[in-house]
């Protein structure tokens, strides 16, 4: 199943966004997939992989001072967060949401540029059920990894998003502290964190009903199909 992410990956960041080269076996990898959760949606009508993401652990075999998640890479000193291992702050209490990809075909262009975090009308237009509870494929991928980061018992992940993704995920309630300034990465990206308690304490209801559902699966045997 792994090589299915890293072929999503590929396809949309190498291929269709240019964001990282091609590679010759068209598997997108990186020295975090090794300490990271990977999940791969699957659109059930039909069957077909639409959108993958990651949850980045700290290495917990390596010393504090030698971690670090991908944000830090990229932000550099405009990060604003002290980690503090002593403090009960260090790394390994928290992860971070990266590689979220969405097939070209399942996202929505914005000015005629694909979108990595866009919505898909078709699915807007199913049944009430669907539109309730998947309200749109980038919150369900950002649900998946908040249930993978509360069975681990983080107190909260990083994100590096557009601050307008950052304001979508807010009426879900899913809110974003900046965690630093903003940055041009691929666009301006901005640091955020989510916190645990705020996730569980301003989700919305419908957002909690997936989350459960999410939670429930995670507790199951692997079931491609189910």
């Amino acid at each position: 199943m792994l090589e299915k992410v890293f072929r999503i990956r590929h396809q949309v960041y190498c291929e269709e966004l240019g964001f990282e080269p091609n590679r010759v076996n068209q598997l997108e990898q990186d020295e975090f997939d090794n300490n990271s959760i990977h999940c791969l949606l699957l659109h059930k009508p039909t069957q077909t992989y639409v959108g993958c993401v990651r949850l980045v652990l700290a290495d917990t075999q390596a010393p504090e001072s030698e971690l670090g998640f991908p944000f830090e890479q990229v932000c550099g000193k405009a990060v604003r967060w002290a980690f503090d291992a002593s403090a009960g702050t260090g790394r390994k209490q928290y992860g971070e949401i990266s590689r979220l990809a969405i097939t070209a075909n399942f996202r929505r262009p914005r000015n005629g540029v694909p979108q990595l975090d866009g919505t898909h009308p078709k699915l807007d237009a199913r049944e009430e059920e669907a539109r309730r509870l998947f309200p749109s494929i980038a919150v369900g991928l950002y649900l998946a990894v908040a249930a993978m980061g509360l069975s681990k018992g983080l107190d909260g992940v990083f994100a590096m998003m557009e601050p307008r993704l950052a304001r979508q995920l807010s009426r879900f309630g899913i809110q974003c502290q900046p965690a630093g300034e903003a940055v041009e990465h691929r666009g301006i990206r901005v640091p955020y964190f989510i916190s645990r308690h705020s996730l569980l304490d301003n989700l919305r209801l419908e957002c909690k009903t997936l989350l459960s559902k999410i939670q429930c699966c995670l507790a199951l045997p692997y079931a491609p199909y189910a």
